[in-house]
């Protein structure tokens, strides 16, 4: 389930594409050569066939043709199994207008379909209602059919070959391939299901449960791959999970972008792994995501004869591996690439605002993965909201009214209460200033430093790194042209400090004979954070301490909670180049020379930890250490001649 990529070594100058390190490395000897039923996992024997799993029982029986009934009602042409085709005839149930039915609550709504789950004839049942609201979506229709009905086909098609999902029991549609209006399906809804990943979070800590799903998804893909049943969107929110014991069984759900009557070619295996990956790489262990591999690799050797579609791969687990690094390597580019143009559109987690007049901006309504720290990130917020909230945006930096953290030549930051409901919640406010024509003129011309900002703290978030939370980015125009004036808020992270001052004063106060601990922890966390930084392609120009803030309580206990703060620095390059990395270390190494507890032996344990990974060994230490020790020699007077101009032009450093 994990194919995250990393590189060969961060600070090499050559990164060889064949050499690069998957997180599955150091379990490759463990894998075969090719796929075999000597491969010893463990197999149970509950575990005979899940694919009989109650979620495909009436749509196994509903197969026969001479078990599915058409009929005409209202204009709709339905197909529906034999036993629910009366109870539709004679319901007085409009389900093309569902508000109206007092049973029926909405689930999902979005620009395409609606989603609603149905009691009806003492049974449940989830009903998606398809809208082809404009001639693009119609003229769709006329080449693929409608969605529904490619959803029921595929489901009867699963059914045929034991593949675990939804049951279809109706569809409908009007006019010719479903042009003359909305489509329906209708399917039976498994009592006491979840989505994978919410079961997932519940059980994966308990050791024989994790095996267990693992097992039964791995089972269910492999099942389904062998089967010629290919699902194009395959993330967690498209797998359910029963609980049946402590065991849970998997099987698929929204069926409309599923290929079928193929072969799966090996390509095509590796695209569903990595998109799996995408969020299983965040929630899971490098030892889960080998045995999700084991466990494929075996049941794609059981089910070799399931039927016609069925392919014998031979796998070279080195190549598997890097082909998954790859692969997946691209879908999180895309995927992230789509999650960074919503910010800037008005949906479900963002809309556009014009508060006031000359301002108009952007604001968060709604986060999709709050940050762990986070308070106001975790509400939910309209668009009326915000613009009522910032009807006078300058009163938000006005040191009379809210607390006044600084006031500099460069920005006026202020720390404010939001007037959120039920509870108000904490917000940092900062209004960027330019300090001279240069960049005033800049800020005329192109995006000002808080939309800069805006945009590289939500592609942070996209990418899992750690950051506080932008809630709102605001511009003024002066006739609607020029930019005069921009602000923004963040979401303020409690019980932190940066790690210049956790370095300088927190350390001291740990008695010494728990230094060393407390320091390791720091370290280790600050250098995961800083290689996921780099390979996720950002760069950092001003990596300083106090740009790090450190959310960790004494007895400091566990890893800190690292979160980067102030984004005027940072950039993304997809791919970081060794000198721009070495940079970031220096930076760091400089603003944290003043701090007593950061010793000479902590900093050289910090570039050899940085220097280690999966295929990658500290060996080029030496070098990299005296190379990193004359620019941090030149940095230091650099910043001592900087330090001495700002006085002498500004009275203050």
């Amino acid at each position: 389930m994990n194919v995250t990529p990393s590189r060969t070594n961060i600070l090499d100058e050559t990164q060889q594409h064949a050499g690069r390190a998957g997180p599955f490395e150091s379990g490759i000897s463990s894998l075969p050569e090719q796929t075999s039923s000597h491969m010893n996992v463990g197999l149970r024997g509950q575990t005979a066939d899940m694919s009989r799993t109650i979620a495909m029982r009436s749509a196994l029986e509903s197969t026969s043709p001479t078990n599915i009934i058409d009929f005409e009602d209202n204009g709709y042409h339905w197909r529906a199994t034999a036993g629910l085709a009366e109870l539709l005839r004679s319901s007085p149930i409009d389900w093309f207008n569902l508000q109206a039915h007092e049973n029926a609550v909405l689930v999902k709504r979005n620009s395409h379909r609606d989603v609603w789950h149905v009691s009806f004839g003492g049974k449940a049942y989830f009903a998606k209602v398809y809208h082809p609201h404009d001639a693009v979506r119609r003229a769709k229709l006329l080449l693929r059919g409608p969605t529904a009905v490619r959803e029921w086909e595929v489901g009867h098609y699963a059914a045929s070959q034991s593949v675990a999902t939804v049951a279809p029991v109706a569809t409908a549609l009007k006019g010719f391939r479903g042009t003359g209006g909305p489509s329906l399906l209708i399917t039976e809804a498994v009592p006491d299901v979840k989505p994978l990943n919410e079961y997932w979070l519940e059980i994966r800590q308990d050791r024989h449960q994790s095996n267990l799903l693992t097992e039964s998804l791995a089972m269910l893909i492999a099942r389904a791959h062998q089967c010629g049943f290919q699902h194009g969107d395959m993330h967690p929110g498209n797998i359910l999970v029963r609980p049946v014991g402590r065991r849970g069984e998997a099987l698929f759900v929204d069926l409309h972008n599923v290929r079928t009557g193929n072969s799966v070619s090996l390509r095509e295996v590796i695209a569903n792994l990595a998109q799996l990956n995408q969020w299983f790489r965040r929630h899971s262990t490098l030892s889960q995501r080998r045995r999700f591999l084991k466990y494929y690799f075996t049941y794609r050797d059981r089910y070799a004869q399931a039927s016609e579609y069925a392919r014998n791969y031979t796998f070279d687990p080195q190549k598997l591996v890097a082909q998954l690094s790859v692969r997946a390597e691209k879908h999180a580019n895309a995927l992230w690439a789509k999650r960074d143009r919503r910010t800037r559109r008005t949906g479900r987690y963002f809309a556009q605002i014009r508060p006031a007049p000359g301002w108009r901006g952007h604001a968060m309504l709604k986060s999709k993965h709050p940050p762990p720290m986070a308070h106001a990130s975790k509400l939910s917020y309209s668009k009326k909201q915000w613009e009522a909230w910032l009807a006078d945006p300058m009163s938000w930096v006005d040191p009379n009214k809210h607390e006044l953290i600084k006031d500099s030549h460069t920005a006026t930051i202020c720390k404010a209460m939001l007037p959120a409901e039920p509870n108000p919640v904490t917000v940092i406010v900062k209004r960027h200033l330019a300090r001279n024509p240069w960049k005033r003129l800049g800020q005329l011309l192109g995006p000002s430093r808080s939309m800069r900002a805006w945009r590289t703290a939500n592609m942070l978030l996209n990418r899992d790194l750690p950051v506080a939370q932008p809630l709102v980015v605001m511009e003024h125009y002066a006739l609607g042209l020029a930019r005069t004036d921009s602000m923004s808020f963040t979401d303020f992270i409690p019980d932190s400090v940066d790690l210049e001052t956790f370095m300088t004063r927190d350390i001291a106060a740990i008695p010494a004979e728990r230094q060393r601990r407390v320091k390791d922890h720091l370290l280790t966390s600050t250098v995961r954070l800083l290689k996921m930084f780099h390979d996720r392609g950002f760069v950092h120009r001003d990596l300083k301490a106090p740009n790090l803030l450190v959310n960790w309580s004494p007895p400091y206990e566990g890893f800190p909670v690292l979160t980067f703060i102030d984004m005027d620095g940072i950039r993304h390059v997809r791919r970081s180049s060794p000198k721009q990395r070495t940079r970031a270390i220096v930076r760091l190494c400089v603003s944290l020379l003043g701090s007593p507890a950061c010793t000479c032996s902590d900093r050289l344990r910090f570039l050899k930890s940085y220097l280690t990974g999966p295929g990658r060994t500290p060996a080029r230490w030496k070098a990299i250490w005296r190379e990193i020790h004359e620019q941090v020699c030149q940095k230091q007077r650099d910043k001592d001649h900087r330090r001495q101009w700002k006085l002498a032009h500004y009275g203050r450093e």
